[in-house]
């Protein structure tokens, strides 16, 4: 009997010790569990804080950048002479010094640019007549093809796209329904670089000399802001062959940066042209003034103050816009606003015909255009961040 006893108590003792095993194994999975929900949970806590820094430090970018845009825009008002356009206006320097980048705090900048479109060759403006005889008088839109076969041959651009071109203005417009024509015109650069098959790489070398605009828009070249590719394409002799620079374009480029003695009218235009063949073809598709500017703004948020060339989170928006004369609206007894040169200051009305937003601050990547007056203007600065 005592063996008996002494057996059924050591099989009770042993399963007692199962028992706590098992819960021991059970408690010890529990752990683990609420461990890794633990963690899982704090990881996620984690990158939702990141994410809504940097969307937070975003906005501030995209804030930043609108901010470079108004302020643009504030300077293209400032043009107390609306009788002609140049880069040596009190106003456009001005604009050019402030748009070299601002930094607000140590981890806050904003950098902005403006282009000129009315310094471009306009796509739209080839359209006309092809020259059937070489007797034939030469217009002004024959003289643009050429200057495009030009930038095209200079850029490593296939010529063929520009006689493309050519037979594409001949082909008849479609009509509408109602019997209105449909506007073949090309509303930006990107449709003429998608009608052709263009590669992006091609057209952004090309971004910087053509635009595509309605006609009405942008009728001529102003002579006071196109680049030295574009007047020396526009004022050869014998295209595509020779389209260096001649006297001509550098008496142009010279007085472009002359503050006393700008394009002032488009009769002094043909005082330049003198040595030049076709003179009044070429003479007809420039202008002194200037009314489509491309504004970009660059805004740089989360610099590391430490390390200034570092990673910060970047916006980057773009937009074009037409400038116009309006009529005084100055309150009877009031003093007018005046410009930098102390006249008073037309009534500019500004439209925006488009607007883009890129992630990335573009403009601290890149060196910028320099100013022909002010080569050593935008690269005076701190190296630049690369911007997320």
């Amino acid at each position: 009997m005592r063996h008996c006893r002494h057996t059924t108590s050591s099989r009770f003792g042993a399963t007692a010790r199962n028992e706590r095993g098992i819960a021991l194994l059970i408690v010890l999975i529990v752990v683990a569990l609420l461990t890794i929900t633990v963690t899982e949970f704090t990881y996620s806590v984690q990158i939702d804080q990141h994410r809504t820094r940097n969307a937070i430090h975003a906005l501030q970018a995209q804030l930043l950048a609108r901010s470079g845009i108004n302020l643009a825009e504030g300077f293209l008002m400032l043009d107390d002479e609306p009788s002609y356009d140049a880069r040596s206006e009190q106003w456009w320097l001005q604009l050019a010094e402030f748009c070299q980048g601002m930094q607000l705090d140590e981890s806050m900048r904003v950098r902005c640019r403006v282009r000129d479109e009315s310094g471009k060759l306009n796509i739209n403006n080839t359209r006309g007549q092809v020259r059937k005889t070489q007797g034939q008088a030469i217009s002004g839109d024959v003289i643009l093809r050429d200057a495009m076969r030009c930038i095209f041959q200079n850029k490593g651009i296939s010529l063929e796209i520009v006689d493309r071109l050519t037979d594409y203005w001949q082909q008849e417009q479609p009509q509408r329904p109602d019997g209105s024509i449909v506007d073949n015109q090309f509303s930006s650069l990107e449709d003429f670089g998608a009608m052709f098959g263009i590669a992006t790489e091609d057209l952004n070398k090309l971004r910087p000399l053509l635009t595509a605009q309605k006609r009405d828009i942008l009728r001529g070249i102003n002579i006071n802001t196109a680049p030295p590719e574009v007047l020396a394409a526009v004022l050869t002799d014998n295209a595509p062959q020779d389209c260096g620079p001649n006297a001509a374009v550098e008496e142009i480029v010279t007085r472009q940066c002359d503050p006393d003695h700008p394009f002032k009218s488009t009769g002094e235009i043909r005082s330049v042209l003198k040595d030049v063949e076709n003179i009044s073809a070429k003479a007809s598709v420039f202008d002194v003034r200037s009314k489509l500017y491309r504004l970009e703004a660059s805004g740089v948020t989360n610099v590391d103050p430490s390390d200034p060339s570092g990673a910060g989170i970047g916006q980057t928006l773009s937009t074009l816009v037409a400038r116009h004369q309006g009529i005084s609206t100055a309150r009877p007894g009031s003093q007018p606003a005046v410009g930098p040169n102390g006249k008073p200051l037309p009534n500019w009305t500004l439209r925006p015909v488009d607007w883009q937003k890129e992630g990335g601050a573009r403009l601290f990547r890149e060196n910028g255009d320099q100013d022909l007056c002010n080569p050593n203007g935008e690269n005076e600065e701190e190296p630049t961040p690369e911007s997320r």
